[in-house]
């Protein structure tokens, strides 16, 4: 799934723009300073919460924002999707006042099951505030609610989306959805489990809390065609927002609110590290065969680790290419005493080398002749069925630049976060 990526470049100038797109009598949202905020949607919450009304974002939002379809019934607030083809459709958004910054934010929802729509939980920031465009999403396609969808933008740059498989429908019961967010990662949140973590470009900058439904045009290889069916309705129980280092220290007198406070959110850093793919440190595989080729192709691109123009030069660059069976697509993989491996391409006889032993995000792989520095040594660390190659020296996992699924698109290191981009299947070939 592609999100934002797959509209173009025009649209996403659109899009862009669109975010300009604010009511006459908006202005810049104060920050937040206290400790904890909440609100159980028992009715509006008059001064700390508005709705969105009378204008659209335009782009790929095909309806215009209405008061009107944010209601509140039973200790629960609906948004809906209503209207029709020839009127015209009315979405519906709720949002703080303030702009809120690094913590933990939690929903408690029941998205929409349609084809062609979206129920969200995001913090956004931009021009119209005066500051650069950042967000962190939490995005549910009505097509599929089995998944949910995380993604973040920080000034401006999008692109960095995943898709997370929840393993229950989302449509069908209420369940929490969170993030923690810091200067240097945002870790998601599902039912108070972390399930992701990005490292990469993380947004800085305080944003309002945000809450929107809406259906799409122009986007059906994201959204799947709308079909125009409505009324429909998203269900929102609670939010809350938690400074960090506020632990659960809350008096809101909503259970749930309550509960999501214990979290124990403060050994974040360790939960980082405990993402969905579950890989373990030590669980270096011990079956390839030494004198075996083999072929190592990333699992987002489906492209083959290839040494650049076939060159046997020392410091010849490393990249992902389309396999076509070259010598310098094919690489014997010799096992260490202390259990990693060194990667060495068949056409060169030179290995896999972080250049200059960097421990920095975005050093160059290239190939180098063999002088046992750490540097060139490599942990293969099964993700299910795929491997996250770590280097020895510093850490960080193999990867392809920008999660860019094109030949010759470079391979570097960076911090591993279990993207796609970071995971390569490695079979004998011969």
């Amino acid at each position: 799934m592609k999100l934002r990526r797959i509209i173009g470049l025009a649209a996403a100038a659109a899009i862009a723009a669109a975010a300009l797109i604010i009511p006459s009598g908006a202005s810049a949202a104060s920050t937040f300073t206290g400790s904890y905020f909440g609100t159980g949607f028992d009715s509006y919450d008059w001064g700390k919460m508005e709705a969105s009304d009378g204008w659209s974002n335009g782009g790929m939002f095909n309806c215009t924002w209405s008061k009107d379809n944010v209601q509140f019934s039973g200790g629960k607030m609906n948004l809906s999707i209503t209207g029709n083809q020839w009127q015209g459709y009315k979405g519906a958004e709720y949002r703080t006042t303030q702009a809120y910054g690094f913590g933990m934010y939690d929903v408690s929802m029941k998205p929409i099951k349609n084809n062609g729509v979206v129920s969200s939980f995001f913090t956004y920031t931009g021009p119209s505030d005066g500051t650069v465009w950042d967000e962190i999403d939490i995005e549910f396609l009505g097509k599929n609610t089995n998944q949910v969808q995380f993604n973040y933008y920080t000034r401006g740059q999008g692109n960095h989306e995943y898709v997370y498989n929840l393993g229950f429908d989302a449509s069908q019961s209420f369940h929490q959805y969170g993030f923690y967010w810091d200067k240097s990662s945002i870790t998601w949140y599902v039912d108070k489990k972390a399930v992701y973590t990005a490292y990469r470009d993380i947004p800085q900058t305080p944003g309002r809390i945000m809450m929107n439904v809406w259906n799409g045009t122009g986007v059906d290889e994201w959204l799947a065609h709308y079909d125009g069916r409505a009324p429909l309705t998203a269900q929102y129980d609670w939010i809350s927002y938690t400074a960090p280092g506020s632990g659960s220290s809350n008096n809101n007198n909503n259970q749930q609110q309550q509960n999501n406070n214990n979290n124990n959110w403060n050994n974040n850093q360790q939960q980082q590290q405990n993402n969905n793919n579950n890989w373990n440190n030590n669980n270096n595989s011990g079956s390839f065969q030494s004198g075996q080729k083999y072929s190592i192709k990333c699992v987002n691109s489906g492209k083959a680790l290839d040494v650049n123009w076939g060159s046997k030069d020392d410091g010849a660059n490393v990249l992902q290419y389309t396999y076509h069976g070259y010598t310098n697509q094919k690489w014997y993989l010799e096992r260490q005493g202390d259990g990693s491996y060194v990667i060495k391409c068949a056409n060169s006889n030179k290995v896999l080398d972080v250049a200059w032993g960097s421990r920095d995000d975005g050093a160059n792989v290239q190939q180098c002749s063999y002088n046992g520095n750490s540097c060139q040594k490599w942990e293969l660390r099964r993700v299910g069925n795929s491997y996250a190659i770590i280097n020895k020296n510093s850490g960080k996992a193999l990867d392809v630049s920008g999660r860019s699924t094109a030949d010759n698109a470079n391979v570097l290191q960076w911090r591993y976060t279990g993207a796609n981009n970071q995971l390569w299947n490695i079979e004998a070939v011969y």
